[in-house]
């Protein structure tokens, strides 16, 4: 059997959820409210080349010189295509749609960084990625970020999703290390139990004051349920990614129902 190439396909399973749901509640929000475009396809192509494009980037800052040529067709070849689709999302949606650059240099640039030092799989790394894939979908909804200064009650609405969608996946970095890399490790433990818990009273405050729907408070009930109940018993990664799987179809179908 032939062994794959590095850089051209990311090995971080995980990721898929993660690039794909927050994008999906954001174009769902911009249907909505009316903001949606024939920009939004080669925003998911320049979106998805990108993370491409930064799986083959952190490839080449992590490696040992003598490996690193190997990284540098994924890394040109996507760059280019990414760089590519950017453009014609910018031609379809607007020059001011370039303004979502400064708020992703703050997330990308820390965590290249930490793969320069391979430590890409540091929480802090777990954090800046979500974070970024978190923030997409006020770009979706949002194309223009000076919107946002003036948009009121809409601005905050599409800040809390992105906040619970955040709060979420890096819950789920979190219990994910519980049950591998950081398996038998109390501190963690005691981190993805804390954070979930925390997201679940603060859904319930946010439910009370009327300002989120009451499904998140059970849905981060549940992940809490099983940031507590699943570690320790030796679950296979494939099995724990299918009833991460099972969550992500919930919290889609919730934002989109309710």
């Amino acid at each position: 059997m032939a062994r794959r190439k590095p850089g051209w396909i990311p090995d971080q399973h995980g990721a898929w959820a993660m690039l794909t749901l927050p994008f999906a509640l954001g174009a769902a929000e911009a249907v909505r409210a009316g903001v949606a475009g024939w920009w939004i396809a080669p925003l998911f192509a320049f979106w998805m080349l990108g993370y491409f494009a930064f799986h083959a980037a952190s490839g080449w800052l992590k490696a040992a010189p003598r490996r690193r040529p190997a990284y540098l067709k994924p890394l040109v070849t996507y760059a280019g295509a990414s760089a590519a689709a950017g453009v014609v999302t910018l031609a379809l949606g607007g020059l001011g749609m370039a303004g979502w650059v400064l708020a992703y240099l703050p997330l990308l640039v820390p965590a290249l960084w930490l793969a320069s030092r391979r430590r890409e799989r540091a929480t802090l790394g777990g954090a800046l990625t979500v974070a970024a894939a978190c923030l997409m979908t006020l770009v979706l909804r949002f194309p223009h970020p000076q919107a946002l200064l003036t948009a009121g009650p809409d601005a905050a609405a599409a800040a809390l999703l992105a906040a619970g969608l955040f709060a979420y996946f890096f819950g789920t970095v979190l219990y994910v290390k519980t049950n591998i890399r950081e398996r038998g490790s109390r501190a963690f433990l005691i981190a993805s139990i804390g954070w979930h818990a925390a997201a679940t009273l603060a859904a319930a405050v946010l439910a009370a004051s009327g300002l989120a729907a009451s499904w998140w408070t059970a849905f981060f009930a549940a992940t809490t349920v099983r940031a507590a109940a699943v570690p320790g018993r030796g679950w296979t990664p494939k099995r724990i990614g299918l009833i991460e799987a099972g969550f992500c179809v919930v919290l889609c179908v919730c934002d989109l129902v309710w």
